[in-house]
């Protein structure tokens, strides 16, 4: 009784602030751009972007996006630009393990879902799942039946939305992710395979490396379409950030031993954007090296008599990648995240984030 008084209550609470900022009247001054974006709007490549940010929005290549992910409230001129070049922005709503088995929170979550896209005006839904479930358990069927059920609901509350789902780099169950992808790929537009973070399944010791390797993202990405996932349905993920690892000693050869050896089955370095990288790649001890093993770059610099090895993409490892689109048939990519870059109107800026955005989709 008391957890339901209380979804009552936030419901209440939700409602009376998007009054306060949302009306039914349409802000941009062509009318129609204030009309969702059917998913059945053709485009060749759909190029995913995630956390849109206010800061430099406007220098963002918004010809090349087709799909922003939101988590909600969106600024009117953000709104009216996105689409005013067929942009979709698709709400993120996030699954949680109690919806699973709950049928009122299950509900619950489904009409929110709805009632926030029609709200914002929004073109789609995003499903974020980050549980562990393992295969065959009563969570992992929970989570098909719901995730086919919520996107029968959304299709018919919300009709020509783009319904979208994350999944891990591979189908082949690692860290106790997984789905029924190929049942659950029948009832969406697309998957975001997040083709990133993939060292914590390499086992080669407690060395710096890169969190999105050429031939791991190749391999995961076939395993889906082995699996029988219609490859047009795969949005391969790939990151505007890196990692920056401290190492034990100067890594000679390449090898940077990590300080905390504990557990290298998880994430041991500091996340960095690439506009932080590119500042920091030319104070380095070594300038910017190559791996072939990984096709990707790194660098070593020092910090208070401490040396850390960074691992990152950039425009070249990202062009090497982007060749599975056409490799694989897939049916787009996507960035994490768009204000990873810097967007201002330096000219430096300028240059790095116009070979990241080709880096995207190479002729």
């Amino acid at each position: 009784m008391r957890w339901r008084l209380e979804l009552v209550l936030t419901l209440v609470i939700n409602t009376l602030w998007m009054q306060n900022i949302v009306t039914d009247v349409c802000t941009c001054k062509n009318q129609t751009l204030c009309k969702p974006i059917s998913s059945s709007s053709h485009v060749q490549v759909e190029v995913f972007a995630f956390h849109l940010e206010k800061q430099n929005w406007a220098q963002y290549h918004w010809s090349k996006i087709t799909t922003i992910v939101v988590s909600g409230y969106v600024e009117d001129e953000i709104y009216c630009l996105a689409h005013s070049y067929n942009i979709r922005l698709v709400l993120k709503a996030e699954i949680q393990m109690a919806h699973l088995t709950d049928t009122t929170k299950k509900e619950s979550w489904m009409t929110r879902t709805v009632d926030l896209v029609r709200t914002y005006k929004l073109d789609g839904i995003f499903i974020h799942f980050k549980g562990k479930l393992n295969k065959g358990s009563q969570n992992y069927h929970e989570l098909t039946r719901m995730v086919i059920k919520s996107a029968s609901h959304f299709r018919n509350e919300l009709p020509g939305c783009q319904i979208s789902f994350n999944i891990p780099w591979t189908p082949n169950c690692n860290h106790e992710r997984c789905f029924d992808f190929l049942e659950i790929s029948y009832a969406l537009d697309l998957f975001f395979v997040q083709s990133f973070n993939i060292y914590n399944d390499m086992r080669e010791g407690c060395v710096a490396t890169s969190s999105s390797p050429y031939q791991h993202v190749l391999t995961g990405l076939s395993d889906y379409i082995k699996l029988g996932v219609d490859s047009r349905k795969l949005v391969m993920g790939i990151p505007w950030f890196g990692y920056d690892y401290t190492c034990k000693r100067f890594p000679q050869g390449g090898a940077c031993e990590l300080e905390n050896t504990s557990d290298c089955s998880y994430p041991l370095g500091k996340w960095i954007p690439y506009k932080t990288i590119v500042q920091r790649l030319p104070r380095s001890l070594t300038g910017r090296l190559w791996n072939d093993d990984r096709s990707a770059p790194y660098f070593v610099y020092m910090k208070d008599k401490t040396y850390h090895q960074v691992w990152y993409d950039d425009p070249e490892s990202i062009s090497m990648k982007s060749t599975f689109l056409k490799k694989l048939k897939l049916g787009g990519i996507g960035m994490v995240k768009l204000n990873d870059v810097d967007h201002s109107r330096t000219s430096s800026a300028t240059l790095h984030a116009e070979e990241m955005w080709n880096a995207l989709c190479p002729p």
